[in-house]
């Protein structure tokens, strides 16, 4: 404690010996070092380290909420916090909140790529034309059988010299298994596969099966046998098609290279700065800050799902542009951008409902559609115009007809563990064990904890089996709280005019009509835009933050915790309409939006 105390006294010694520009500049610069130092110390010095950080998140989310009070208090005192200091504590506080989200930049996957992730997405886009949405477990077995014994030489221990490895006898052992994708969607042998390759091969020329070969020679060597292994019962390659056109572009640029990896990996971290920098053009510093502050440190879509992997966060680039392009005035562009972001993953679109509640509104109104609202619309459409058909170029005629079935027949009907939604709260049992009443405990509760058997060929097919069967029996349920959260959304939207507000209000959409892994909850940043219109939602969104962390320490199974933060988000997307419900004018002029 004395060396923080002396370092401290330290900063401030230096800061009152400077003036101007430079007493600013020391200010951020003694921040960055203050916090890149923590972080380091958590990483050397504290065991277990995620425990730390997740403390450290939420401990971040209520100074955030205790800046926001301090504020309101000096307000009340009419001696108003100065506008620079304002700043400064929510810029650092935004750069802390960041910083925990990569865990101190502290990435948990060897040299920065996501392996199991890149994988999938690598070689699913690159691949596409020849394995489709089934194909790439079944063609990485073929072309392991293929390869038999390979020497190499490790990047983890270079002076280890040459190495061998029978990649034939790994992927013909009686205990190897690949997650059927062309079938039920359950974990299989992969016998069959093996002893007719020419099913696979037939799609491939004699070139690409070789680069093909080479690639999954290179994924292979890159990671152990048991994580290879998991790679191969996970659920496949699943983006829309419009993604896999920039996909397939940029994995065909290069081979699978360590280097190449990195690379593709950086670009969703300029998306996601991209992400921030739109919030403070569009809506200012305050916004972006508190779009930082609570991204960093919330525990619903953390890092740890998505950080080194490939092009996974441009839906997410694209919906909130959405938003500050609309509040910019820019429509088309913003039509453009929804559409996008639409196409990229399909669930965004979903916030398009508000959208249409506010010219529907105005249609009813005024018989016909807005300026604005025309122009969003001819936006939209030329960019549905553009990339579907170049979708198809590059996918194939079918592929729409492909992915709508894989999706939905598929791979829609596969719940996992960390899937959130309106589903998933309607298909499975509360997390609560109250023995007395039955609630919550043992094998009818359909809970991994109980249900979850290694001895099966898929340990999980029970409570798959069992979560489906509950949604279908109790699906009308679902059918109606979607129903009535509608009406009760358009009671309240068709009073507010302005269509960025709306479009973020319609998050709630996405929870109660699709059932997505929890890693893409990130789209819940949209709430920071509406804090430009409700200040006041600033202290509930910290909140949220900390008690979402608080929530994934005290549930350690991934189906009861998912269970528990969906509820926490549906409950949380609700009270913020019923902020909005006595709203009656935009946040700006009416006729800039409507």
């Amino acid at each position: 404690m004395a060396g923080v105390a002396a370092y401290l006294m330290a900063i401030a010694f230096v800061h009152r010996s400077l003036s101007g520009r430079a007493q600013v500049l020391f200010r951020y610069l003694a921040a960055a070092v203050t916090v890149g130092g923590y972080f380091a110390a958590v990483h050397f010095f504290v065991e277990p380290k995620q425990r730390a950080i997740d403390i450290t998140k939420a401990l971040i989310a209520v100074l955030a909420a205790g800046a926001v009070f301090y504020e309101q208090h000096r307000a009340g005192q009419q001696r108003p916090v100065a506008e620079r200091w304002k700043r400064f504590i929510g810029i650092t506080l935004a750069l802390a909140a960041v910083s925990a989200y990569f865990e101190g930049f502290n990435f948990g996957y060897a040299r920065f790529y996501h392996r199991h992730d890149q994988y999938h997405y690598y070689l699913g886009a690159k691949y596409f034309p020849e394995l489709g949405y089934d194909g790439l477990y079944r063609c990485t077995a073929v072309a392991e059988d293929e390869m038999g014994v390979v020497s190499y030489n490790s990047e983890d221990d270079i002076g280890a010299g040459s190495r061998r490895l029978d990649l034939s006898a790994e992927v013909r052992h009686a205990d190897w298994k690949i997650r059927n994708l062309g079938g039920d969607n359950l974990l299989m042998p992969v016998t069959d596969v093996l002893a007719h390759p020419e099913v696979c091969k037939a799609t491939f020329s004699p070139e690409r099966w070789a680069s093909y070969k080479a690639d999954i020679r290179f994924f292979r060597l890159a990671s152990d046998k048991e994580y290879w292994k998991t790679m191969q019962n996970d659920h496949g390659y699943n983006p829309p098609p419009v993604w896999t056109v920039l996909g397939y572009y940029l994995a065909n640029f290069h081979a699978a290279t360590t280097g190449y990896l990195q690379f593709l990996a950086s670009i969703d971290m300029v998306l996601l700065a991209g992400v921030f920098a739109a919030l403070w053009w569009a809506f200012g510093w305050r916004v972006s800050a508190v779009g930082a502050i609570f991204w960093g440190t919330q525990s619903v879509a953390d890092s740890s799902w998505t950080q080194g992997a490939f092009l996974r966060q441009d839906w997410l680039f694209f919906l909130v542009l959405a938003a500050c392009l609309t509040r910019k005035r820019w429509f088309a562009a913003a039509g453009a951008a929804m559409v996008y972001s639409a196409l990229l993953r399909i669930f965004p679109g979903l916030t398009v409902i508000g959208w249409l509640v506010v010219a529907g509104a105005y249609l009813v109104k005024h018989k016909t559609l807005s300026r604005p609202q025309w122009r969003m619309l001819a936006g939209g459409t030329l960019a549905a115009a553009l990339l579907i058909p170049w979708s198809l170029h590059v996918c194939g005629r079918t592929v729409y007809k492909d992915f709508a079935q894989h999706t939905l027949e598929v791979h829609d009907k596969t719940p996992l563990t960390n899937h959130m939604g309106l589903r998933v709260l309607v298909g499975q049992k509360v997390p609560f064990e109250i023995p007395m009443l039955g609630i919550g405990n043992g094998p009818s509760s359909g809970r991994v904890k109980y249900v979850k058997d290694d001895k099966l060929a898929d340990p999980f097919s029970v409570f798959m089996s069992m979560r489906n069967g509950r949604y279908a029996k109790y699906k009308p349920v679902a059918y109606g709280i979607v129903g009535l959260s509608l009406l009760f959304f358009i009671v309240v939207v068709r009073r507010i005019k302005s269509l960025w507000i709306a479009q973020c209000l319609a998050q709630i959409f996405i929870i109660l009509m699709s059932q997505l892994t929890n890693y893409y909850y990130a789209f819940m940043i949209l709430f920071a835009p509406l804090t430009k219109a409700k200040r006041q939602l600033e202290v509930p969104l910290f909140g949220f933050a900390a008690l979402s962390q608080f929530t994934a320490i005290v549930f350690g199974w991934l189906d009861d915790k998912y269970w528990v933060l969906t509820a926490l988000c549906l409950a949380f997307c609700y009270g913020t309409i019923c902020m909005f419900r006595q709203t009656r004018k935009a946040a700006e002029p009416a006729t800039e939006e409507a």
